[in-house]
């Protein structure tokens, strides 16, 4: 996801003494039915991580993920929530914690909680989501759109690569002005495609591009690969910190972490709740030092923070 540089070494001996995030136990979600309707929101107005050591591989869980529906239902709007409760419980885990989040709820339209929304954060692997937009839009073939898939949910950095070779940096710009991006900006080195910049509420209009603009075989393409995230990334990576873990709800999700020369940043986002009701983006960023143990848990802790604020989630 993101370019190590001359810390790669200290960072693998530092790293060589800590284990992975391990989650803890809460985010069981329930197995989406297939029946089930998709909530259709009205339009709004106008790097690759290091490795590190990961405990043996136990379950996968995975979700179907829920049909389109053409109506909304009629349900009452959840309250506010206040965003000192989250960046609180970030700090207590991980006192350096930068958080950028945002919570929109697609039935009403309203963000319930909004924290640093327009600061920029580098994607890591949020940039997926950015890429298969844009392969889409412009027409995926059919083993493409396998890759695709893989791509997003076992957040594959080699199909990442190869598909941001294909498509050229170019595909940046030519998405900010498809989704109507406001604070995203391509990486200042072309093949550095996880230094791509991107804002808490940026990352709000790709989810809600991907639910209320992209056809619906395209939707439910990314949406199915984000449900079925397996535990372990393709790197090894643990993935079920933020909102798997924090939350125990139903959810479709896209993770991100690496660093580089300055700092770590590990980020959870995705669409949460019964019909995808809720979208929610936990973008974080750490001192290099903190470790992936720590600053993942600070995401989950976070996330941890909106049990029992999201209503019909």
């Amino acid at each position: 996801m993101l370019n190590y540089a001359a810390r790669r070494v200290a960072l693998l001996a530092v790293l060589a003494a800590t284990t992975v995030v391990t989650g803890s136990g809460c985010g069981a979600r329930p197995t989406a039915s297939v029946g089930e309707h998709v909530i259709l929101a009205a339009p709004a107005p106008s790097a690759v991580p290091l490795p590190v050591p990961v405990p043996p591989r136990t379950t996968t869980r995975t979700t179907t993920p829920t049909p389109r529906s053409t109506t909304t239902p009629d349900r009452p709007g959840a309250p506010a929530i206040d965003p000192a409760a989250l960046e609180t419980a970030a700090r207590e885990v991980e006192p350096n914690t930068t958080l950028g989040a945002v919570v929109l709820d697609r039935v009403t339209g309203r963000t319930l909680m909004s924290v640093n929304a327009d600061e920029q954060f580098r994607s890591a692997s949020l940039v997926k989501l950015m890429i298969a937009i844009d392969l889409l839009h412009r027409g995926a073939s059919g083993s493409q759109r396998e890759r695709l898939s893989r791509m997003l949910s076992m957040s594959d950095d080699s199909l990442a690569s190869s598909f941001w070779v294909q498509l050229g940096p170019d595909l940046v710009p030519r998405v900010v002005a498809l989704v109507d991006l406001r604070e995203t900006e391509a990486p200042e080195l072309a093949g550095k495609w996880g230094e791509v910049k991107v804002s808490p509420n940026d990352m709000v209009r790709v989810y809600r591009y991907i639910m209320e603009s992209m056809p619906p075989g395209d939707r439910e393409l990314v949406v199915g690969a984000l449900g079925r995230a397996p535990e372990y990334a393709a790197d090894d990576f643990y993935q079920y910190f933020g909102i798997p873990d924090g939350l125990d709800a139903q959810w479709a999700i896209k993770q991100g972490w690496g660093n580089n020369d300055h700092a770590m940043v590990l980020h959870s986002t995705g669409l949460v709740g019964e019909k995808w009701r809720y979208i929610v983006i936990l973008l974080t960023e750490h001192p290099l030092g903190s470790g992936w143990r720590t600053s993942a848990n600070s995401v989950t802790a976070a996330a941890g923070a909106l049990a029992g604020k999201l209503p019909g989630a």
